[in-house]
């Protein structure tokens, strides 16, 4: 089962030695790590196309990303991939009692309150005070700015800082549309600034209570609008001095007739969406 793994060390193996390949033997801990995070973004773009062919082939190039990685840290820490695998597997069993031990959780809710306690369990066992540190999760400055706001007030709500229910949500997003109407009556460019991104914020919050993960139904959107425009040109034969000419009329036409046409695979939120 695990020979091809094998073999996929034996090759990095091969290329981070004298003789081997120039560009992987000059990187670093922080480039090959930089990397892994651009294969983990091309695993789920593969996966929000519904291409599960593309999926598999995505696999492997993190799954090399992967072994990369431990690959370098292993000449800096008496490390291989085994040990990262047994670490991340006692991880796994120590934070969920519910499947493996004698404590079971009701619901996803109970099962993540669950994951919480015994992180900070974790914490004091190395000395560390929990409840002395922000709820805020530290997230790295390369997480999508909407990403970083859906996490924030997710962390938040765990210690009570939430709307009591969904209607105060909707009193917020209300409230932050009639503060950019008004700075943008102004003229007030700071203002603007400021209130477009209090509105992206409590929109976030708005998906967090519906249960969607925004970043993910704005790349899904994004998805859309690009197949949609695509069609769009190709219907005036990818012209655009004649689809400058034709007018919005026209365009919008040609844009509603793919709307039409086109479906997506994957067209909205999964149960993986949900479970964060």
């Amino acid at each position: 089962m695990f020979r091809n793994v094998q073999a996929l060390l034996t090759t990095i193996d091969t290329l981070r030695s004298p003789g081997g390949c120039p560009w992987d033997r000059k990187q670093t801990l922080v480039s090959a790590a930089h990397h892994l995070q651009e294969e983990a973004a091309e695993v789920l773009e593969a996966a929000l196309g519904g291409d599960p062919a593309a999926v598999r082939e995505e696999l492997g190039d993190l799954l090399f990303m992967v072994c990369f990685v431990t690959r370098i840290l292993s000449e800096e820490l008496p490390t291989d991939l085994d040990e990262v695998a047994r670490l991340g597997n006692e991880k796994l069993l120590r934070r969920h009692p519910h499947v493996f031990g004698d404590n079971p959780a009701a619901d996803v809710s109970a099962s993540q309150e669950r994951w919480h306690q015994i992180k900070a369990e974790e914490k004091r066992s190395k000395g560390l005070d929990p409840d002395r540190e922000s709820v805020l999760k530290d997230l790295p400055a390369s997480q999508p700015p909407l990403r970083q706001a859906y996490r924030y007030q997710k962390d938040a709500a765990r210690v009570g800082f939430d709307w009591p229910d969904l209607a105060g949500v909707w009193d917020k997003l209300r409230e932050e549309e009639a503060e950019l109407h008004a700075a943008a009556a102004a003229g007030d460019q700071t203002a603007i600034d400021h209130e477009l991104g209090d509105i992206l914020f409590a929109w976030a919050n708005l998906a967090r209570w519906l249960g969607v993960h925004p970043d993910l139904a704005l790349r899904r959107a994004n998805q859309r609008f690009r197949a949609r425009f695509h069609a769009v040109e190709a219907a005036f034969g990818s012209d655009q001095a004649a689809m400058r000419a034709a007018g919005l009329a026209a365009l919008e036409a040609a844009w509603q007739q793919a709307k039409r046409q086109l479906t997506r695979a994957i067209d909205g939120p999964t149960a993986c969406d949900k479970t964060e």
